[in-house]
């Protein structure tokens, strides 16, 4: 049986989080883990500002996706009765408002579905 096809809530077994929600924020993870990425590639870059220039245009885009991500995670979660979406801003958010290694929070305190296998 998929997690889709389970009621409701939309969880199974241990994993007390639908797909739509770990998937949101598998998302805001890699795209911040990728926000680092770019930080060295505009440095790779200083010596070109064109590519300088798109380089951080693509980077502010993909920060204001994350934004948008997180705003939803914090709705979902908050009308699942989960945590209130300001607690997702701030235990996700940090200083810069990404999900990043200096967070404090890490994929493995937000849990692991079953073999990261999709059901």
């Amino acid at each position: 049986m998929t997690m889709s096809n389970q009621g409701m809530s939309g969880t199974s077994g241990r994993f007390p989080l639908d797909n739509l929600t770990y998937d949101l924020i598998t998302i805001i993870y890699e795209k911040s883990k990728g926000l680092e990425a770019y930080d060295k590639y505009l440095r790779d870059a200083q010596g070109n500002q064109e590519i300088s220039r798109l380089l951080q245009q693509i980077r502010q885009q993909d920060e204001q996706h994350i934004e948008q991500l997180r705003q939803h995670l914090g709705h979902m979660l908050a009308t699942q009765g989960g945590m209130q979406s300001r607690e997702v801003g701030g235990t996700m958010g940090g200083t810069s408002g990404t999900m990043g290694s200096t967070s404090g929070t890490t994929m493995g305190e937000m849990g692991t579905r079953e073999g990261m296998e999709r059901s």
